[in-house]
């Protein structure tokens, strides 16, 4: 929901309550004002009866339906203060009852005492509170159209400034080492948005120049003092006074330096896909990318005992890297020949769909879907740096593609599918 839907909405909902307590308080006010005037009104017509008895009318005459006038001898000092109530009483018209105000008091009128009791028809409750909800629901309607049409009308000039932002941002690269500037607005929260998005982003740009040429130096420095390393040990193979028992130990040394090379480049390497530093200039005939990995890796199958076979639709073109595409596939051929069992097999199945890679083998130590984690392996202690399907997870993360790892009766099969 935008943002200016939403403020609309809440100031809808604030209008609904000020206007309810409005109403009330609207009601109440007229109310009280008509109590006061019909009193008033009472008061006027006591007073011009007042002056009737004073000319010497008689009672009778002055009587009616509303009016009762009574003299008295006795009264006490409380029936001389205006008494204004509300009864119902029968309407002279509309043959119902319907509300009142009366006035009951007691009146000096020359030398004698007179009793009022007058009544006077009263607006109904009904019809002032009909009123009120009325007049209130058509100033909230009112009101509240014009709310939604000028919200959305001025939120496309309003929200300008805001919008051209987010244009800039989805249009940032970290790997452009362009500075992002922005339009000048004299909205102070969009200032300040544009502020801080400048801070960030350039903040973000040298951390990245700084973490990419250290990873770029680590791994190529690294190499240098491993492969010193590795030439002593050769050297030290070669020598004529090596024991016999020191020989494990050399070879051990081997191993892990070649491990640790093996390590630098393949975190190197997953930087570099994590950074898109492989960027997608054309289509890639993928079909010729799984052919050619097919053709290098049975060689490889055929050394461990293994039987290669494919099933590689002609002309599946994808999006992606052809660099980037071999090592995918190149990942999961090394992962299902690592991975298989004597005399086993790897089958490899490639169509417009999907990349289907499987091969006979051992049930995972954890979950199939644990296994796309870095230095996860089904075996610890194995000799894989446990990179590999890391390493595929990623490159279909960049390249929107879609990677699932089942086990089902014995088969390890790895899917990669591709985008519809």
């Amino acid at each position: 929901m935008r943002l200016i839907t939403k403020a609309t909405l809440l100031y809808l909902f604030i209008m609904s309550l000020v206007f309810s307590l409005g109403g009330v308080i609207t009601y109440q006010t007229v109310m009280k004002a008509v109590a006061r005037e019909t009193g008033y009104s009472l008061a006027q017509n006591m007073y011009l009866l007042e002056d009737a008895i004073r000319e010497g009318k008689p009672l009778d005459a002055l009587q009616s339906s509303k009016t009762q006038i009574t003299k008295v001898t006795s009264f006490q000092p409380s029936d001389t203060v205006y008494n204004f109530s509300d009864t119902m009483a029968m309407h002279p018209y509309w043959k119902r009852l319907e509300p009142h105000r009366k006035l009951t008091v007691t009146r000096k009128v020359d030398t004698a005492y007179y009793r009022f009791n007058m009544i006077d028809v009263f607006l109904e409750t009904d019809d002032v509170s009909e009123g009120v909800i009325s007049v209130m629901t058509r100033l909230f309607f009112g009101l509240g159209l014009a709310l939604l049409l000028c919200s959305f009308l001025i939120s496309s000039w309003l929200f300008q400034p805001f919008q051209k932002t987010l244009q800039k941002i989805k249009g940032f690269n970290l790997k452009n080492n362009e500075i992002i500037s922005f339009e000048n607005t004299s909205t102070k929260e969009f200032k300040q948005l544009n502020g801080f998005i400048s801070q960030m982003t350039d903040k973000a740009q040298r951390d990245y120049v700084s973490l990419k040429e250290f990873s770029e130096n680590a791994a190529h420095e690294m190499q240098t003092p491993i492969a010193v390393a590795k030439g002593k040990l050769e050297l030290l193979l070669e020598s004529s006074s090596l024991q016999e028992e020191q020989l494990p130990l050399i070879q051990s040394a081997q191993a892990a330096l070649s491990k640790l090379s093996k390590l630098g480049q393949s975190l190197s390497l997953l930087t570099k896909i994590e950074n898109n530093e492989f960027t997608v200039k054309e289509t890639t005939d993928f079909s010729e990318v799984v052919e050619q990995s097919a053709m290098t890796f049975r060689d490889i199958c055929e050394l461990k005992g293994l039987t290669l076979k494919s099933e590689i639709e002609e002309k599946v073109m994808l999006s992606i890297n052809a660099s980037v595409a071999d090592i995918l596939v190149s990942n999961l051929l090394k992962n299902a020949v690592r991975y298989n069992i004597t005399n086993g097999w790897v089958n490899v199945i490639l169509d417009k769909k999907q990349l289907i890679v499987e091969n006979p083998g051992n049930p995972p130590n954890v979950p199939t879907n644990q296994l796309f984690e870095r230095f996860r392996k089904s075996n610890q202690s194995g000799g894989s740096l446990g990179l590999g399907l890391a390493i595929v997870k990623k490159i279909c993360e960049v390249n929107q593609l879609q990677v699932d790892y089942v086990f089902v009766e014995g088969i390890h099969r790895l899917i990669v599918k591709f985008p519809l």
